[in-house]
């Protein structure tokens, strides 16, 4: 695995010609030659993005496909396949966490216990030495606990809660590096109004977006990675052990609260400011109570029954976390998870994880959670079932500045819902529905609205690995990139139903870029009412869409399927199957086409490419696209053919030919190596 994570960071690393290969075979060379682009890579003008003052901010991954679309299929397959391997181990995917969003750092499972645990089994109570270090900080100077005694929490469960509580000692000097150069006055309560709300005053001080570049990540990952190895191990402990004694025991810390109960009753947690609740056993409650500023960690693991976690205040969920790490794990059962902002794997300046081992689950959200990150990193991982993913705003694998979120099924026909009731964050796009900016969406913010302080936007990354799903969004949804930033969703089998309106499936908007990558042979349906979708892009921005195979339905407004506005890069790529075509707008803006907003300006001069391809089976096209027919190369429409702008290259084509990229790793691990 250590390998595979070692490729993939330098596959994430490289731009332009030193990327995956492309294919050098029809159609491809035919296809941009009709367009007008036969030398092009398919970048669009990158000199804005390079002249950008947020451009140390930009996320390695983002300017590698920004740098060459047409080796995005094949980056988002590696990406899908090296997650795939993961979905075992957390430990491993909160690796993989911090190699989308950059951060190149590998630490084993056991990283650094060795000598915790020397010194806990050398200790008179190795339950006490756990939770010396709470003692020996500022909030804890003098504290003595007063703990149970070896007949009412008998080893090896006293050793192995001991083990955690000593990583999490590791994890919070971590903590500590990572923020050491905030000025005074950063709380959590600041960040959360001028990062989630957007309410901050002109040139305030303490600004979020100037904390941005003061984060040490390698430290954020380091200790995040200590600490989820660590309650991977007790969570392996507690399924694995066969004589568990019966415990019910708590104990407030200076750090939060500590609660084992493995008696398996079905019990009511009121909760403020978990530390470490280990339940086993029951069909359990949970309700969190809004957080203290101070608090940092929360872990909670919960074994086996059908469990409910419910909380009304923003970053009270322990999966969530602020200037800290949040953890919840369930190891199985048919689980509800009720929560309004900063819910289910959700983290600001710090790293989350959710993980749900299985059952058919809900989760329920407003906004900034199902996996949302700014400025750290968060992971919900779902096992096997039928599960719904309900949110209004900023959820499901959505990557804010500097933040990495991924949301992995691994199996189940699913359900992900991005609702307009209530209608809480209404679209300048259209005022009815909400910006959903979700289901694998990179967002950044554009200070040219406010105060001309911007952020680069960060990756979020949706993948289910199996299941007819169905996604339901609004505007800006499903592989959707906006301003520097970088969404991917990844789906790998089954039918699949997608609905959105406006900037979705594949879409990049204000120097940003989108992916849909659906993999297998799946009869799929795919409807947007509006624009830019389907492997369409707008403003100095890149969509790629690929569609495997399967006999599929494309229904769309105008603007999309491979069309794109403003000197983009517009990719769309159905490579098998008997498909259906339907484009609402009556002049047929779409199916490989290339616009310029407005004329009389450089932004002539600069390239813009769309393109279309169907690549098999007998398939309908509107009457009125009279471009696009079944076994034909077409190029795309032009205001100023005679010029031959490379701002209107464009084409499309339809025939029997091989996909021209590789969607998965082209070679496998030799069974034998080579000797001198």
């Amino acid at each position: 695995m250590h390998r595979l994570w070692a490729a993939l960071l330098l596959a994430l690393a490289l731009e332009g010609p030193a990327g995956a290969q492309t294919f050098d075979r029809p159609p491809l060379p035919q296809l941009l030659q009709r367009a007008g682009a036969a030398n092009s890579r398919g970048a669009p003008d990158l000199a804005g993005l390079d002249a950008s003052p947020t451009r140390d901010q930009q996320l390695p991954l983002f300017r590698a496909v920004m740098a060459a679309p047409l080796d995005a299929p094949y980056r988002a397959g590696v990406l899908a396949d090296a997650l795939r391997g993961a979905v075992g181990s957390p430990h491993e995917l909160i690796v993989g966490a911090g190699a989308v969003s950059g951060v190149r750092l590998q630490r084993a499972m056991d990283f650094g216990m060795a000598a915790i645990e020397e010194r806990l089994r050398s200790a008179p109570d190795p339950l006490a030495a756990g939770l010396a270090w709470m003692a020996e900080t500022k909030a804890g100077a003098g504290w003595q606990p007063v703990l149970p005694d070896r007949a009412q929490l008998p080893d090896p469960l006293r050793f192995e809660l001991a083990r955690v509580l000593a990583a999490m000692a590791q994890s919070h000097a971590f903590l500590q590096r990572a923020f050491e150069r905030f000025p005074p006055g950063v709380t959590p309560q600041l960040l959360r109004r001028q990062a989630f709300d957007g309410r901050l005053m002109p040139f305030e001080t303490p600004d979020y977006r100037q904390l941005l570049p003061l984060v040490e990540r390698e430290a954020v990952v380091a200790g995040m990675l200590d600490l989820v190895g660590a309650v991977q191990r007790l969570q392996r402990f507690v399924k694995t052990e066969a004589a568990l004694p019966s415990v019910a025991w708590s104990l407030q810390t200076p750090f939060g609260w500590i609660v084992v109960d493995t008696s398996g009753r079905n019990n009511r947690h009121q909760l403020k400011d978990p530390l470490l609740v280990l339940d086993v056993g029951g069909d359990d409650d949970y309700e969190f109570l809004a957080p203290s500023d101070t608090h940092a960690i929360s872990v909670l693991l919960d074994h086996r029954g059908n469990d409910r976690y419910a909380t009304s205040a923003t970053g009270a969920d322990p999966s969530s976390a602020t200037l800290g790490y949040g953890i919840l794990w369930d190891t199985e059962g048919d689980d509800r998870y009720q929560g309004t902002e900063q819910a289910q794997a959700s983290a600001l300046f710090g790293a989350a994880l959710l993980v749900d081992g299985g059952g058919s689950n809900r989760f329920v959200a407003s906004s900034r959670s199902q996996a949302h990150a700014i400025a750290g990193v968060a992971v919900l991982l779902s096992g096997s079932g039928d599960d719904e993913f309900t949110a209004q705003t900023y959820s499901q694998a959505t990557g804010g500045p500097r933040g990495a979120a991924l949301l992995v099924d691994t199996g189940g026909n699913d359900r992900y819902a991005l609702t307009n009731v209530p209608l809480v964050r209404p679209s300048p796009q259209l005022p009815d529905r909400n910006t959903s900016m979700d289901q694998g969406a990179g967002y950044g913010m554009r200070g040219v609205f406010f105060d001309g302080r911007s952020t680069s936007g960060g990756i979020g990354l949706l993948l289910d690995l199996a299941g007819d799903d169905r996604y339901e969004a609004q505007v800006f949804a499903q592989g959707v990139g906006y301003y520097e930033g970088l969404g991917l969703l990844l789906d790998d089998g089954g039918n699949d139903r997608f609905e959105a309106a406006w900037y979705t499936m594949g879409a990049g908007v204000h120097y940003a870029a989108g992916i849909l990558l659906k993999r297998g042979i799946g009869n799929d349906v795919y409807r947007s009412t509006h624009e830019i979708a389907l492997g369409s892009a707008n403003d100095l921005s890149v969509g790629v869409f690929v569609d495997e195979g399967g006999d599929d339905e494309y229904s769309v407004g105008q603007l999309s399927l491979g069309g794109v506005l403003t000197n983009s890069t517009g990719i769309f790529v159905d490579a098998a199957g008997n498909d259906r075509y339907t484009v609402a707008s009556t002049t047929c803006r779409a199916l490989g086409a290339a616009y310029v907003h407005e004329w009389g300006t450089l932004r002539e001069t600069l390239p813009s490419l769309g393109l279309f391809l169907d690549l098999g089976g007998a398939d309908s096209y509107p009457a009125h696209c009279t471009r696009a027919a079944n076994d034909s190369l077409w190029a795309g429409p032009r205001v100023w053919p005679q010029l031959q702008l490379h701002s209107e290259a464009a084409a499309g084509v339809d025939g029997e030919w091989p996909l021209p990229f590789a969607l998965r790793l082209l070679t496998r691990p030799a069974t034998s190596r080579y000797k001198d």
